[in-house]
Protein backbone atom coordinates (compact mmCIF):
# COMPACT_ATOMS: atom_id res chain seq x y z
CA UNK A 1 0.00 0.00 0.00
CA UNK A 2 2.70 2.46 1.18
CA UNK A 3 4.69 1.26 -2.70
CA UNK A 4 1.62 1.58 -4.15
CA UNK A 5 1.00 5.17 -2.23
CA UNK A 6 4.49 6.08 -2.84
CA UNK A 7 4.26 4.87 -6.47
CA UNK A 8 0.80 7.54 -6.55
CA UNK A 9 2.93 9.69 -5.02
CA UNK A 10 5.30 9.37 -7.75
CA UNK A 11 3.20 9.24 -10.78
CA UNK A 12 1.15 12.75 -9.00
CA UNK A 13 4.82 14.01 -8.21
CA UNK A 14 6.18 13.30 -11.96
CA UNK A 15 3.04 14.59 -13.21
CA UNK A 16 2.92 17.77 -11.22
CA UNK A 17 6.72 17.98 -12.53
CA UNK A 18 5.84 17.17 -16.25
CA UNK A 19 3.12 19.69 -15.81
CA UNK A 20 5.50 22.54 -13.79
CA UNK A 21 7.93 22.03 -16.77
CA UNK A 22 5.77 21.70 -19.41
CA UNK A 23 4.52 25.22 -18.40
CA UNK A 24 8.06 26.46 -18.39
CA UNK A 25 8.15 25.03 -21.39
CA UNK A 26 5.23 26.54 -22.32
CA UNK A 27 6.33 29.97 -21.17
CA UNK A 28 9.26 30.23 -22.67
CA UNK A 29 7.90 29.29 -25.73
CA UNK A 30 4.97 31.91 -25.55
CA UNK A 31 7.86 34.18 -24.14
CA UNK A 32 9.54 33.52 -27.50
CA UNK A 33 6.76 33.87 -29.41
CA UNK A 34 5.49 37.01 -27.52
CA UNK A 35 9.12 38.58 -28.23
CA UNK A 36 8.68 38.20 -32.17
CA UNK A 37 5.02 38.83 -32.40
CA UNK A 38 5.95 42.04 -30.01
CA UNK A 39 8.20 43.11 -33.11
CA UNK A 40 6.21 42.49 -35.73
CA UNK A 41 3.40 44.64 -34.06
CA UNK A 42 5.80 47.11 -33.51
CA UNK A 43 7.43 47.27 -36.57
CA UNK A 44 3.61 47.16 -38.20
CA UNK A 45 3.13 50.01 -35.64
CA UNK A 46 5.57 51.82 -36.93
CA UNK A 47 4.47 51.71 -40.56
CA UNK A 48 0.75 52.15 -39.73
CA UNK A 49 2.33 55.15 -37.58
CA UNK A 50 3.90 56.32 -40.34
CA UNK A 51 1.10 56.13 -42.52
CA UNK A 52 -1.13 57.96 -39.90
CA UNK A 53 1.31 60.70 -40.22
CA UNK A 54 1.45 60.95 -43.96
CA UNK A 55 -2.36 60.99 -43.99
CA UNK A 56 -2.74 63.19 -41.12
CA UNK A 57 0.09 65.51 -43.43
CA UNK A 58 -2.04 65.19 -46.57
CA UNK A 59 -5.36 65.71 -44.57
CA UNK A 60 -4.20 68.59 -43.03
CA UNK A 61 -2.92 70.27 -46.66
CA UNK A 62 -6.34 69.64 -47.89
CA UNK A 63 -7.84 71.21 -44.90
CA UNK A 64 -5.74 74.22 -46.31
CA UNK A 65 -7.21 73.93 -49.59
CA UNK A 66 -10.28 73.85 -47.68
CA UNK A 67 -9.84 76.61 -45.60
CA UNK A 68 -8.79 78.71 -48.34
CA UNK A 69 -11.48 77.63 -50.68
CA UNK A 70 -13.75 78.39 -47.91
CA UNK A 71 -12.55 82.39 -47.79
CA UNK A 72 -12.73 82.43 -51.47
CA UNK A 73 -16.41 81.33 -51.46
CA UNK A 74 -16.78 83.46 -48.89
CA UNK A 75 -14.88 86.65 -51.13
CA UNK A 76 -16.76 85.66 -53.70
CA UNK A 77 -20.17 85.85 -51.82
CA UNK A 78 -19.64 89.45 -50.50
CA UNK A 79 -18.71 90.32 -54.46
CA UNK A 80 -21.72 88.46 -55.38
CA UNK A 81 -23.47 90.25 -53.16
CA UNK A 82 -22.01 93.87 -54.02
CA UNK A 83 -23.00 93.01 -57.50
CA UNK A 84 -26.58 92.11 -56.97
CA UNK A 85 -26.72 95.39 -55.39
CA UNK A 86 -24.93 97.30 -58.40
CA UNK A 87 -27.56 95.43 -61.07
CA UNK A 88 -30.81 96.23 -59.20
CA UNK A 89 -30.88 99.35 -60.56
CA UNK A 90 -30.58 98.04 -63.97
CA UNK A 91 -32.43 94.75 -63.27
CA UNK A 92 -35.22 97.28 -62.48
CA UNK A 93 -34.88 99.39 -66.39
CA UNK A 94 -34.51 96.26 -68.20
CA UNK A 95 -37.72 95.70 -66.75
CA UNK A 96 -39.30 98.84 -66.63
CA UNK A 97 -37.67 98.34 -70.86
CA UNK A 98 -39.15 94.99 -71.07
CA UNK A 99 -42.55 96.76 -70.04
CA UNK A 100 -41.93 99.03 -72.40
CA UNK A 101 -41.65 96.83 -75.18
CA UNK A 102 -44.40 94.64 -74.49
CA UNK A 103 -46.56 97.93 -74.39
CA UNK A 104 -45.54 99.01 -77.79
CA UNK A 105 -45.92 95.38 -79.34
CA UNK A 106 -49.42 95.75 -77.70
CA UNK A 107 -49.80 99.70 -79.17
CA UNK A 108 -48.07 98.27 -82.54
CA UNK A 109 -50.51 95.24 -82.74
CA UNK A 110 -53.51 97.86 -82.22
CA UNK A 111 -52.31 100.28 -84.31
CA UNK A 112 -51.96 97.70 -87.11
CA UNK A 113 -55.08 96.48 -86.84
CA UNK A 114 -56.54 100.26 -87.04
CA UNK A 115 -53.79 100.74 -90.08
CA UNK A 116 -55.19 97.42 -91.76
CA UNK A 117 -58.97 99.18 -91.11
CA UNK A 118 -57.84 102.38 -92.38
CA UNK A 119 -56.06 100.72 -95.33
CA UNK A 120 -59.32 99.30 -96.14
CA UNK A 121 -61.52 101.97 -95.89
CA UNK A 122 -59.34 103.91 -98.51
CA UNK A 123 -59.42 101.16 -100.44
CA UNK A 124 -63.16 101.29 -100.27
CA UNK A 125 -63.06 105.05 -100.88
CA UNK A 126 -60.91 104.75 -103.73
CA UNK A 127 -63.36 102.19 -105.75
CA UNK A 128 -66.03 104.84 -104.37
CA UNK A 129 -64.11 107.65 -106.07
CA UNK A 130 -63.09 105.82 -109.09
CA UNK A 131 -66.54 104.71 -109.98
CA UNK A 132 -67.57 108.87 -108.95
CA UNK A 133 -64.94 110.06 -111.20
CA UNK A 134 -66.08 107.50 -113.99
CA UNK A 135 -69.83 108.67 -113.52
CA UNK A 136 -68.35 112.01 -113.41
CA UNK A 137 -66.28 112.25 -116.47
CA UNK A 138 -69.75 110.67 -117.90
CA UNK A 139 -71.71 113.75 -117.07
CA UNK A 140 -68.39 115.98 -117.98
CA UNK A 141 -69.55 114.76 -121.47
CA UNK A 142 -72.51 116.52 -121.77
CA UNK A 143 -72.37 120.62 -121.90
CA UNK A 144 -75.26 120.54 -120.27
CA UNK A 145 -74.55 118.88 -117.41
CA UNK A 146 -70.97 120.56 -116.98
CA UNK A 147 -73.44 124.04 -116.58
CA UNK A 148 -75.05 122.42 -114.10
CA UNK A 149 -72.63 120.95 -112.32
CA UNK A 150 -70.76 124.38 -112.19
CA UNK A 151 -74.03 126.01 -110.90
CA UNK A 152 -73.72 123.79 -107.91
CA UNK A 153 -70.42 124.67 -107.13
CA UNK A 154 -71.46 128.11 -107.49
CA UNK A 155 -74.52 127.95 -105.05
CA UNK A 156 -72.03 126.21 -102.53
CA UNK A 157 -70.24 129.64 -102.86
CA UNK A 158 -73.16 131.43 -102.93
CA UNK A 159 -74.35 129.75 -99.55
CA UNK A 160 -70.94 129.99 -97.84
CA UNK A 161 -70.86 133.67 -98.47
CA UNK A 162 -73.68 134.25 -96.50
CA UNK A 163 -75.98 134.59 -99.54
CA UNK A 164 -79.61 134.22 -99.91
CA UNK A 165 -82.11 133.49 -102.92
CA UNK A 166 -84.11 136.18 -103.52
CA UNK A 167 -82.49 138.66 -101.16
CA UNK A 168 -78.80 139.31 -102.50
CA UNK A 169 -79.49 136.97 -105.67
CA UNK A 170 -81.59 135.41 -108.03
CA UNK A 171 -81.05 132.47 -110.56
CA UNK A 172 -81.40 132.48 -114.60
CA UNK A 173 -82.70 135.72 -115.03
CA UNK A 174 -83.19 136.13 -118.65
CA UNK A 175 -82.36 139.03 -120.73
CA UNK A 176 -82.96 141.05 -123.52
CA UNK A 177 -80.95 140.72 -126.95
CA UNK A 178 -78.87 143.68 -128.26
CA UNK A 179 -81.99 144.73 -130.50
CA UNK A 180 -84.32 144.82 -127.02
CA UNK A 181 -86.24 141.87 -127.77
CA UNK A 182 -86.98 138.94 -124.84
CA UNK A 183 -87.64 135.36 -126.16
CA UNK A 184 -85.58 133.55 -128.87
CA UNK A 185 -82.75 135.95 -128.69
CA UNK A 186 -82.44 136.96 -125.31
CA UNK A 187 -79.55 135.51 -123.35
CA UNK A 188 -80.07 134.04 -119.58
CA UNK A 189 -77.08 134.19 -117.42
CA UNK A 190 -76.89 131.45 -114.83
CA UNK A 191 -77.35 133.82 -111.43
CA UNK A 192 -77.26 137.48 -111.38
CA UNK A 193 -76.04 138.89 -107.64
CA UNK A 194 -78.09 142.23 -106.99
CA UNK A 195 -75.47 144.60 -105.25
CA UNK A 196 -76.31 147.11 -102.45
CA UNK A 197 -77.47 149.96 -103.39
CA UNK A 198 -78.39 149.43 -106.77
CA UNK A 199 -76.54 147.12 -109.64
CA UNK A 200 -76.22 143.70 -110.60
CA UNK A 201 -73.17 141.55 -110.77
CA UNK A 202 -73.72 138.81 -113.92
CA UNK A 203 -72.52 135.09 -113.58
CA UNK A 204 -72.55 132.29 -116.21
CA UNK A 205 -71.16 128.98 -114.93
CA UNK A 206 -70.41 127.19 -118.25
CA UNK A 207 -66.94 126.10 -118.83
CA UNK A 208 -65.54 124.42 -121.09
CA UNK A 209 -63.66 120.85 -119.76
CA UNK A 210 -63.30 118.03 -122.31
CA UNK A 211 -59.91 118.95 -123.93
CA UNK A 212 -58.60 119.57 -120.08
CA UNK A 213 -60.12 115.80 -119.18
CA UNK A 214 -57.87 114.53 -121.56
CA UNK A 215 -54.81 116.00 -120.82
CA UNK A 216 -54.73 114.75 -117.25
CA UNK A 217 -55.89 111.43 -118.16
CA UNK A 218 -52.17 111.08 -119.70
CA UNK A 219 -50.80 114.07 -118.27
CA UNK A 220 -46.82 112.43 -118.74
CA UNK A 221 -48.26 111.36 -122.89
CA UNK A 222 -47.29 113.05 -126.11
CA UNK A 223 -50.80 114.65 -126.49
CA UNK A 224 -51.09 115.94 -123.40
CA UNK A 225 -49.55 119.34 -123.99
CA UNK A 226 -51.83 120.05 -127.30
CA UNK A 227 -54.87 119.39 -125.12
CA UNK A 228 -53.79 122.15 -123.21
CA UNK A 229 -53.40 124.67 -125.81
CA UNK A 230 -57.13 123.56 -127.01
CA UNK A 231 -58.49 124.01 -123.42
CA UNK A 232 -56.92 127.41 -123.61
CA UNK A 233 -58.18 128.16 -126.77
CA UNK A 234 -61.49 126.78 -125.61
CA UNK A 235 -61.61 128.98 -122.49
CA UNK A 236 -60.79 132.11 -124.80
CA UNK A 237 -63.47 130.93 -127.02
CA UNK A 238 -65.85 130.56 -124.08
CA UNK A 239 -65.13 134.27 -123.01
CA UNK A 240 -65.39 135.53 -126.44
CA UNK A 241 -69.45 133.71 -126.71
CA UNK A 242 -70.20 135.85 -123.35
CA UNK A 243 -69.02 139.02 -124.68
CA UNK A 244 -70.79 138.41 -127.89
CA UNK A 245 -74.17 137.95 -125.69
CA UNK A 246 -73.24 141.51 -124.05
CA UNK A 247 -74.49 141.10 -121.00
CA UNK A 248 -72.75 144.25 -119.93
CA UNK A 249 -74.43 146.03 -121.53
CA UNK A 250 -77.54 146.38 -119.13
CA UNK A 251 -77.98 149.57 -117.48
CA UNK A 252 -77.62 148.04 -114.44
CA UNK A 253 -74.61 145.85 -114.73
CA UNK A 254 -70.80 146.72 -114.66
CA UNK A 255 -69.17 146.60 -118.17
CA UNK A 256 -68.19 142.63 -117.04
CA UNK A 257 -69.46 139.53 -116.80
CA UNK A 258 -67.88 136.81 -114.30
CA UNK A 259 -67.27 133.67 -116.18
CA UNK A 260 -66.73 130.88 -113.46
CA UNK A 261 -64.93 128.22 -113.59
CA UNK A 262 -65.24 125.32 -110.75
CA UNK A 263 -61.54 124.54 -110.61
CA UNK A 264 -58.47 125.94 -109.63
CA UNK A 265 -56.73 124.12 -112.30
CA UNK A 266 -58.84 125.12 -114.93
CA UNK A 267 -57.67 128.28 -114.92
CA UNK A 268 -54.03 127.78 -113.98
CA UNK A 269 -53.12 125.32 -117.06
CA UNK A 270 -54.72 127.49 -119.14
CA UNK A 271 -52.41 130.96 -118.21
CA UNK A 272 -49.87 128.36 -118.46
CA UNK A 273 -50.49 127.55 -122.06
CA UNK A 274 -51.53 131.36 -122.71
CA UNK A 275 -49.79 133.69 -120.18
CA UNK A 276 -52.23 136.58 -122.33
CA UNK A 277 -55.38 134.74 -121.65
CA UNK A 278 -56.38 137.09 -118.48
CA UNK A 279 -55.51 140.10 -120.95
CA UNK A 280 -57.22 138.95 -124.07
CA UNK A 281 -60.53 138.04 -121.65
CA UNK A 282 -60.68 141.67 -119.87
CA UNK A 283 -60.37 142.92 -123.02
CA UNK A 284 -64.03 141.46 -124.25
CA UNK A 285 -65.33 142.17 -120.86
CA UNK A 286 -65.14 139.10 -119.28
CA UNK A 287 -63.51 138.00 -115.98
CA UNK A 288 -62.34 134.59 -115.32
CA UNK A 289 -62.92 133.64 -111.63
CA UNK A 290 -62.08 130.43 -109.41
CA UNK A 291 -63.95 129.60 -106.60
CA UNK A 292 -60.98 130.80 -104.35
CA UNK A 293 -61.60 134.95 -106.35
CA UNK A 294 -65.30 134.77 -106.89
CA UNK A 295 -65.75 133.45 -102.80
CA UNK A 296 -63.61 137.01 -102.07
CA UNK A 297 -65.93 139.49 -104.42
CA UNK A 298 -69.21 137.48 -102.82
CA UNK A 299 -68.27 137.86 -99.42
CA UNK A 300 -67.11 141.56 -100.38
CA UNK A 301 -70.34 142.34 -101.57
CA UNK A 302 -72.20 140.40 -98.56
CA UNK A 303 -70.19 143.01 -96.43
CA UNK A 304 -71.30 145.81 -98.60
CA UNK A 305 -74.92 144.56 -97.41
CA UNK A 306 -74.07 144.88 -94.16
CA UNK A 307 -72.78 148.31 -94.21
CA UNK A 308 -75.61 149.49 -96.27
CA UNK A 309 -78.10 147.80 -93.79
CA UNK A 310 -75.97 149.78 -90.65
CA UNK A 311 -76.25 152.70 -92.75
CA UNK A 312 -80.24 152.18 -93.49
CA UNK A 313 -80.21 151.48 -89.38
CA UNK A 314 -78.40 154.03 -89.05
CA UNK A 315 -81.28 156.42 -90.87
CA UNK A 316 -83.83 154.91 -89.24
CA UNK A 317 -82.74 155.66 -85.73
CA UNK A 318 -82.08 159.55 -86.82
CA UNK A 319 -86.01 159.31 -87.87
CA UNK A 320 -87.21 157.67 -84.45
CA UNK A 321 -85.17 160.32 -82.47
CA UNK A 322 -86.56 162.85 -84.37
CA UNK A 323 -89.82 161.54 -84.03
CA UNK A 324 -89.04 161.13 -80.26
CA UNK A 325 -87.79 164.71 -79.84
CA UNK A 326 -90.99 165.88 -81.61
CA UNK A 327 -93.62 164.01 -79.09
CA UNK A 328 -91.34 164.92 -75.96
CA UNK A 329 -91.86 168.62 -77.02
CA UNK A 330 -95.28 168.01 -77.39
CA UNK A 331 -95.67 166.63 -74.10
CA UNK A 332 -93.39 169.23 -72.57
CA UNK A 333 -95.99 171.53 -74.22
CA UNK A 334 -99.00 170.19 -72.22
CA UNK A 335 -97.11 169.67 -69.25
CA UNK A 336 -96.30 173.65 -69.03
CA UNK A 337 -100.23 174.24 -69.51
CA UNK A 338 -100.91 172.30 -66.24
CA UNK A 339 -98.19 173.81 -64.45
CA UNK A 340 -99.88 177.40 -65.35
CA UNK A 341 -103.30 176.04 -64.42
CA UNK A 342 -101.82 174.79 -61.06
CA UNK A 343 -100.41 178.20 -60.60
CA UNK A 344 -103.68 179.95 -61.45
CA UNK A 345 -105.19 177.24 -58.99
CA UNK A 346 -102.85 177.93 -56.62
CA UNK A 347 -103.45 181.84 -56.68
CA UNK A 348 -107.37 181.57 -56.50
CA UNK A 349 -106.42 179.57 -53.56
CA UNK A 350 -104.96 181.93 -51.84
CA UNK A 351 -106.88 184.78 -52.43
CA UNK A 352 -109.94 182.49 -51.43
CA UNK A 353 -108.00 182.07 -47.77
CA UNK A 354 -107.02 185.47 -47.56
CA UNK A 355 -110.50 186.78 -48.30
CA UNK A 356 -112.31 183.85 -45.95
CA UNK A 357 -110.03 184.77 -43.52
CA UNK A 358 -110.22 188.71 -43.50
CA UNK A 359 -114.20 188.62 -44.11
CA UNK A 360 -115.88 185.39 -42.47
CA UNK A 361 -113.48 184.19 -39.57
CA UNK A 362 -113.65 188.02 -38.58
CA UNK A 363 -117.25 187.50 -37.52
CA UNK A 364 -116.65 184.01 -36.54
CA UNK A 365 -114.54 185.21 -33.66
CA UNK A 366 -116.82 187.88 -33.07
CA UNK A 367 -120.18 185.52 -32.80
CA UNK A 368 -117.39 183.26 -30.60
CA UNK A 369 -117.04 186.17 -28.05
CA UNK A 370 -120.51 186.74 -27.82
CA UNK A 371 -120.74 183.67 -26.33
CA UNK A 372 -122.32 181.59 -29.38
CA UNK A 373 -121.23 177.64 -28.43
CA UNK A 374 -119.93 175.61 -31.38
CA UNK A 375 -119.06 172.39 -31.18
CA UNK A 376 -115.11 172.78 -32.68
CA UNK A 377 -112.60 175.30 -33.12
CA UNK A 378 -113.09 176.68 -36.29
CA UNK A 379 -109.94 177.43 -37.63
CA UNK A 380 -108.96 179.21 -41.15
CA UNK A 381 -106.75 176.93 -44.24
CA UNK A 382 -103.71 177.62 -44.46
CA UNK A 383 -102.30 179.21 -47.44
CA UNK A 384 -100.31 176.84 -49.49
CA UNK A 385 -96.64 178.87 -49.99
CA UNK A 386 -95.10 176.72 -52.32
CA UNK A 387 -94.88 177.25 -55.70
CA UNK A 388 -94.71 174.94 -59.08
CA UNK A 389 -91.52 174.38 -60.82
CA UNK A 390 -90.85 175.71 -64.25
CA UNK A 391 -89.07 173.40 -66.35
CA UNK A 392 -86.46 174.29 -68.89
CA UNK A 393 -86.72 173.73 -72.79
CA UNK A 394 -84.82 171.17 -74.62
CA UNK A 395 -82.80 173.77 -76.16
CA UNK A 396 -81.88 175.02 -72.34
CA UNK A 397 -79.93 171.65 -71.57
CA UNK A 398 -80.57 169.55 -68.92
CA UNK A 399 -81.76 170.91 -65.79
CA UNK A 400 -80.00 170.27 -62.29
CA UNK A 401 -81.43 167.67 -60.06
CA UNK A 402 -81.74 168.64 -56.58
Amino acid sequence: MTSAVTAIIGVLLGVALGAVLAWFLAGRVWQARQGADLARVSGESEAAIAAVREELLQTQGRLSSVEAERARLAELQASSTSLDDKLTPLKESLESFREQVRRADRERAQADGQLRTQIQQVQQGYVSLESATRQLVAAMASGQSRGQWGEMQLEQLLEHAGMVEGVHFRRQDTRADTRGLAGEGASRPDVVIMLPGGGEVLIDAKFPFDAYWKAIEDPEGDDAPRHLTKHADDVLARARELSNKRYHDSAVSPDFVVMFLPLESLLSSALDTNGLLLEQTFQRNVVLATPTTLLGLLRTITFGYQRKLMADNAEEIREAGAEMLKRLTDATAHLEKMRKGLGQAIDGYNKFVGSFDSRVMVQARRMSDLGVATSAELSAPAEILELTRESKSIEDGPAEID
